[in-house]
């Protein structure tokens, strides 16, 4: 991001950056995402942040370009990456590449290596919207306020809608068959629960947003986010569960029922080999992605999973419990004696009406290969996955 001019706002400038990020920041013409901005980001830090792009750059170049010191501009930067408004990557490179000094090896020795620190722009979301909500702030009434008219102004759009989507479906724990997980792996919740002894779980952000917002929510629990593994040497907390704990949690918003396993892309992508770090239980109620599909105020969702339920009439009892607990209106029921209909493009694998059927009616089976999506194993490869898509809608 090469716009530096000093005539134009430097919080325009971020927007028209975090909007040329593949995640996307729509312009509305009420300029709402720049009320955002500002609840988020000090002058200085907009000046630094407008700059960014998907680029990985040192400080030092980062430093040059806005013409300040680069000491300056590296505490700006390290105070953003926390609030997630910033992503850092450190690179090790031998001594003696240019721009990073040189140390001198003693004869028979290999040169010695330095790490450098490389910085770029973090998207709105999944980045920096959610960091914000997570925090307690006098503001937060207001930042809910706006984005909400955000979506429905249309910002959600671009955000929301383009393939691959900001988050994708984790179909439930005990949904799929394990060949099934031996192909993907970053289904296997099970697995993830056995890698660890301790677990971070979090307040939703949504439900925050929408308690925030509108003074309540709906009954579910706060507590329902994450469930990320932590080392065995992290003291348990409110937050850090042991590995019996977060089992169990998990376990009662599964039995709610009206609940969606949502895994980030953030998340799966967070392991050196493609596995399940961690997800979200949301519901349609909170979450402002399901909300939004719901309300029609984006076409697209979440990403679905590679499985559809299948139906079987004969051992369907009306039951009821797969329409009250399918947050996409995949089954619906027009008459209390009738029983419920199975609307199979309106699926995304999630499982959870599979897992609240008592008489067996209902299962996950693989979508055919036409339909399968690849799960992108890194955030880069999400991003080139999704720039694709952009380039083939124009």
């Amino acid at each position: 991001m090469k716009n530096t001019d000093k005539s134009v706002d430097v919080y325009e400038r971020l927007a028209d950056a975090l909007d040329a990020l593949p995640a996307g920041f729509t312009r509305t013409p009420s300029k709402l995402e720049i009320k955002l901005i500002k609840l988020v980001f000090t002058p200085e830090e907009a000046l630094v942040a407008s700059t960014l792009s998907r680029k990985l750059e040192t400080a030092a170049e980062i430093a040059e370009r806005v013409g300040l010191p680069e000491d300056k501009v590296t505490a700006l930067l390290e105070g953003m990456i926390p609030r997630r408004m910033v992503r850092a990557d450190t690179l090790a490179l031998e001594t003696g590449v240019k721009g990073l000094g040189k140390v001198e090896a003693k004869p028979g020795q290999k040169p010695k290596a330095e790490s450098v620190k490389r910085y770029r722009l973090s998207p709105f979301l999944v980045g920096w919207y959610e960091s914000y909500l997570q925090e307690s702030k006098p503001t937060n009434n207001e930042f809910a306020r706006i984005y909400e008219q955000y979506v429905i102004e249309g910002g959600g759009e671009k955000i929301f809608a383009p393939r691959p989507g900001p988050q994708g479906v984790i179909p439930y724990r005990g949904s799929l068959k394990p060949e099934w997980l031996e192909r993907e792996p970053h289904n296997d919740i099970d697995a993830h629960f056995q890698r660890h002894d301790r677990f971070l779980v979090l307040d939703c952000v949504c439900k925050k947003e929408k308690a925030a917002l509108h003074g309540h929510s709906c009954y579910m629990p706060n507590k329902r986010c994450g469930f990320v593994g932590m080392p065995p040497v992290v003291p348990l907390s409110e937050n850090v569960l042991s590995r019996e704990e977060a089992i169990r949690l998990w376990n009662e918003l599964d039995a709610m029922g009206t609940m969606i396993v949502e895994g980030f892309y953030g998340f799966t992508m967070g392991a050196d080999a493609p596995q399940f770090v961690g997800g979200c239980h949301c519901c349609g109620c909170c979450c402002t992605i399901l909300q939004g599909g719901r309300m029609g105020h984006v076409t697209e969702t979440v990403e679905r999973s590679n499985y559809r339920v299948v139906k079987d009439r004969d051992k369907c009892t009306n039951c009821g419990e797969c329409v009250r607990r399918c947050q996409f209106f995949a089954h619906t029921s027009k008459a209390p004696d009738e029983k419920p209909v199975y609307h199979r493009e309106k699926c995304v694998g999630c499982g959870a009406c599979v897992m609240g059927c008592k008489f067996d009616a209902l299962h996950l089976e693989p979508v055919s290969e036409e339909e399968w999506f690849h799960v992108p194993s890194s955030f880069t490869e999400w991003e080139e996955m999704r720039l694709e898509y952009l380039a083939a809608q124009k």
